[in-house]
């Protein structure tokens, strides 16, 4: 199969998730909605879970604003991703703000612009939101988005980036425990 070919079945796959939004479903409220989706795109469930994501992003929930960004983006419908990202964003949200921010960095569903793409994943990153601090870690080593090579703030940003990983693995050690 061709890449086309993909990208073509994943906009089907979308439109028709898309077309079912229509399709009455429980509502519990935004967040719980945001959780069964997670779910039911786990199961492989994609219609439900864009139904479920796209009720909770219509209702303001910037998780699902930004989840919803990452789905469009995935299928290739960056100007819609670029909306749901920049609702996030706007709200505070870093996973809304990163989105948001690799779009203007890549030029996709927003004419390309390194100091919009350095803004908001910088924002991403203040707030501890891990991958945007990995791209911190290498904008600043390489110099891309129009910084210059500054390996101390590189080094700034390695050491947030492994404190975030341990916090993050101390959780998950706890929650196995909790099992």
């Amino acid at each position: 199969m061709t890449n086309a070919n993909r990208k073509h079945r994943k906009r089907i796959a979308l439109v028709g998730a898309l077309l079912a939004l229509g399709a009455p479903l429980a509502h519990a409220g935004p967040e719980q909605d945001t959780e069964q989706a997670e779910k039911e795109f786990a199961r492989g469930n994609l219609v439900v879970s864009m139904s479920l994501w796209r009720k909770a992003a219509g209702e303001g929930y910037a998780p699902a604003q930004a989840r919803l960004g990452d789905i469009l983006d995935k299928a290739e419908e960056d100007v819609d991703a670029v909306s749901w990202y920049r609702k996030a964003a706007d709200q505070g949200n870093a996973a809304g703000e990163f989105g948001l921010g690799l779009m203007y960095g890549k030029g996709e569903g927003v004419q390309r612009d390194e100091a919009q793409a350095r803004k908001y994943i910088s924002l991403a990153a203040g707030r501890d939101y891990l991958p945007a601090v990995i791209v911190m870690v290498d904008m600043y080593k390489s110099g891309t988005l129009g910084t210059t090579p500054d390996l101390a703030e590189s080094a700034k940003w390695k050491a947030k980036a492994d404190e975030l990983r341990a916090k993050e693995a101390a959780l998950a050690k706890a929650k196995e425990g909790d099992k």
